[in-house]
């Protein structure tokens, strides 16, 4: 056990990493990483960063084939938990060893492209069968999102084993008039995050996880995709979160909470496919803080692609609502093994963040937040967990 700043005591914790085959996820070596950050991102992929030290144990271990930038996958086990799992893609001299920076697997799609015509619309296909043997999507959101994963990896050399068949299910009954375009090779990450944007939209991610195993079956890793309708994460009132800071009791070790002006928008233009006259533009305006005092302030986006009003509608609107409660974007570094534990929480969680009375808070400040991110410093004694927030 180790003494905490908070003055309570903290156990010890044991990480193990795991380098292993991209495509078949054989085990190829368990390394030893120094200097190891590891984060979490709502709707998009988190990173790692770490040493491998390179001497005469590690080398007999032959890290570089275990850590092949592009071909490998790295999990962080904590404790007999993956926390976290992801994909090898930089690696550099450094003094003692190669510094490595991973993605978690939805990095994978940034480098995969829709290469051919798929649409919700029959008449713009010469193949109306259902992806992947043919260009047909189905149209409910969350079978959208499967289809373009199912089109991913039905391609020679494209399936990196994520499990997608939870996708398969109940769809969200979120109906979407959607078409790629083979020839613009739209990236496939950027699709998914696209539809997930839009009003209505969705939440999604690749889990990694051990089975449970037992009667005589050993545990395997799994890579799941999944997606929450209509959001990931708990309301504060059922996550029952509270973050403190003062008194010296609390989880809250430090903290920044900003106030941005400059990017609150009351009124949102959203320009879709199309050239000249004939593009699509749709505008969202925020009447209730007009109304109540607030500047017309405008902000365009671009949807490059996007043929469907009723898409290029709820995007703007979409981006118009998270962009008129932008003025608020806190970020605090939190004791991983204070109350709540690192574990507890996710991306997605709404929490009571509460301050104190303190000099740079005359009046102390609490709000319930929504944790958008999550980064941890991984190492043995205590751990350190920093939260990025926006307004519930």
């Amino acid at each position: 056990m180790t003494a905490d700043l908070l003055g309570f005591e903290q156990p010890q914790h044991t990480y193990t990493y795991l380098f292993c085959d991209l495509r078949t996820d054989e085990l190829l070596a368990e390394l030893p990483l120094s200097g190891v950050s590891y984060s979490y991102a709502l709707n998009a992929p988190g990173t790692l960063r770490g040493t491998i030290p390179y001497n005469a144990e590690t080398l007999l271990l032959d890290p570089e084939t275990a850590s092949a930038p592009a071909r490998t996958a790295v999990y962080v086990d904590r404790d007999g938990v993956l926390v976290w799992g992801g994909i090898v893609w930089t690696r550099q001299n450094t003094t003692g060893g190669k510094a490595i920076q991973a993605s978690e697997f939805l990095s994978y799609y940034q480098h995969r492209y829709v290469k051919t015509t798929l649409s919700t619309d029959t008449s713009l296909l010469t193949n109306t069968a259902y992806v992947p043997t043919g260009q047909r999507l189905y149209p409910d959101q969350k079978h959208i999102a499967w289809s373009l994963l199912r089109y991913a990896h039905a391609q020679a050399g494209g399936d990196i084993g994520v499990d997608i068949n939870a996708l398969a299910g109940t769809g969200h009954g979120v109906t979407r008039t959607q078409t790629y375009y083979g020839y613009e090779r739209p990236e496939i990450l950027k699709a998914i995050t696209d539809l997930a944007s839009a009003e209505d939209g969705f939440d999604f991610s690749i889990e990694v996880g051990w089975t449970p195993g037992g009667a005589g079956q050993v545990p395997q890793r799994y890579r799941r995709a999944q997606t929450w309708y209509p959001r990931r994460g708990r309301a504060a009132a059922d996550s029952g979160l509270v973050f403190s800071k003062g008194g010296g009791y609390g989880s809250i070790l430090d903290y920044d909470w900003p106030e941005d002006g400059t990017s609150l928008v009351t009124e949102m233009s959203g320009l879709g496919a199309g050239s000249g006259e004939a593009r699509i533009v749709k505008t969202a305006q925020a009447t209730d803080l007009i109304s109540s005092g607030w500047p017309l302030l405008e902000a365009v986006e671009t949807y490059e692609g996007v043929i469907d009003d009723t898409l290029v509608q709820s995007m703007t609107n979409s981006d118009l609502t998270a962009r008129s409660q932008a003025t608020v974007q806190p970020s605090f570094e939190v004791a991983a093994d204070g109350d709540p534990a690192f574990g507890s929480y996710s991306v997605g969680d709404e929490a009571l963040f509460v301050i104190d009375p303190e000099t740079q808070s005359p009046s102390g400040r609490s709000a319930v937040l929504r944790i958008v991110g999550i980064e941890v410093t991984a190492k043995a004694g205590p751990e350190r967990v920093r939260l990025s927030c926006v307004g519930a």
